[in-house]
């Protein structure tokens, strides 16, 4: 059978044609301690996504196109089920902010920084610093293969060794920042968009009700809700 690119509807018997294949490329993955039967459905999104996007002018073969990304599907699934360790948003930024200090610091002083220069830098202590940079560590490319799957809890960074070095005037410690940064992350979507318009963005309540297609009213009870959830979240850590 030929397939193009220009293909109007998949066809139940295109599936039918490539279903030894998604089931060999799914047997496989066996060892990855997931259920056959799901790696085959998740194949089959690889398969359709090979007959809608083939072209036959880039002088490969569908076959080869198609074991590609079914094969592909079925490890971006593996690893995003099995992908525990997940680093904070604000953590990565910090880091990024610690490199470009880095990259700083030696074009001026052509030498790199010391772990207290870093320190000072940030007004972090040395042990928060080292932690943060364990985040480099951690984001790893988790295996395919249950039994080489290995996860150590000495690897993720220890959130509550963050800690700001020095008290800061009108400034909230770092340890202080990080526990309303973690319960702001356990809101709902809405009640996040609206503390943030609001706190962020400094909008009034009529210009959010806009924003989000809400009344103003609902955008009241959001943030009532949402502070009060921030609250107990954060007395509860």
């Amino acid at each position: 059978m030929t397939v193009t690119a220009k293909s109007e509807k998949i066809t139940d018997d295109q599936i039918t044609e490539y279903q030894p294949l998604v089931k060999s490329i799914a047997y496989k993955f066996k060892k990855s301690g997931e259920p056959l039967e799901d790696l085959e459905q998740v194949g089959y999104i690889g398969l359709i996504n090979a007959i809608n996007l083939y072209n036959q002018n880039r002088e490969i073969k569908f076959i080869t196109y198609a074991t590609w990304l079914i094969s592909g599907e079925i490890r971006h699934y593996i690893r995003d089920k099995h992908q525990v360790i997940k680093i904070p948003g604000w953590m990565m930024k910090l880091n990024k902010k610690i490199d470009e200090f880095i990259i700083s610091y030696k074009q001026k002083n052509n030498r790199f920084p010391s772990l207290p220069e870093i320190s000072k830098k940030f007004n972090l202590t040395e042990e928060g610093i080292k932690e943060i940079l364990k985040a480099r560590e951690a984001v790893q490319i988790v295996s395919l293969d249950q039994e080489n799957r290995k996860y150590s809890s000495d690897s993720y960074p220890k959130i509550e060794k963050i800690k700001s070095k020095n008290y800061e005037t009108f400034k909230l410690p770092m340890e202080d920042i990080i526990a309303l940064k973690t319960a702001f992350s356990r809101l709902k979507k809405l009640q996040r968009k609206v503390i943030y318009y609001i706190f962020e963005k400094d909008l009034t309540q009529t210009k959010i009700a806009g924003k989000l297609g809400i009344s103003q009213r609902q955008v009241s009870r959001i943030k009532i809700s949402a502070l009060k959830e921030l609250k107990e979240s954060i007395e509860s850590d």
